[in-house]
């Protein structure tokens, strides 16, 4: 059987650019909660680069709750009792311009939100969010 190797190490290869990273760039596009802000992250080496960070924000009141990271859709409705089950975050510094109008993103937790965006919150926000979501989960077991 022969294999077929595009990738050269010292050379460029043809996974970088293929046509399907410009249909799938641009399906992102046509996606109403799409959004790509950029952050200043400080990599292993200590050298700062800007890095880019996809987000996909969720709707309005009674729109369903969509994974900040992945895009996935979940049951649950923004603005609902059910929304105490994620860790929400409002990028209020006017970047994010995504057509739905709404700058939210939702977590299934505090720790999901700081490795994707690489950054630390303070033990008093990740023990509020901890409070609020047992509180919902012994209410409603």
């Amino acid at each position: 059987m022969e294999i077929y190797d595009n990738y050269h190490p010292t050379g460029t290869n043809d996974y970088d650019n293929t046509p399907g990273d410009k249909i799938l760039s641009d399906l992102k596009k046509l996606d109403r909660g799409y959004n790509k802000v950029y952050r200043n992250i400080v990599r292993k080496d200590n050298i700062i680069k800007r890095t880019g960070i996809e987000v996909y924000t969720s709707g309005g009141f009674g729109s369903q709750i969509r994974d900040a990271e992945s895009g996935n859709y979940y049951s649950d409705t923004v603005g609902s009792a059910q929304e105490d089950l994620y860790f929400s975050v409002i990028l209020a510094t006017g970047e994010c311009k995504s057509s739905n109008g709404s700058s939210t993103l939702f977590y299934l937790s505090p720790t999901h939100y700081e490795r994707h965006f690489h950054t630390t919150l303070s033990p008093e926000i990740i023990n509020k969010w901890t409070v609020k979501n047992q509180k919902y989960l012994s209410e409603n077991a």
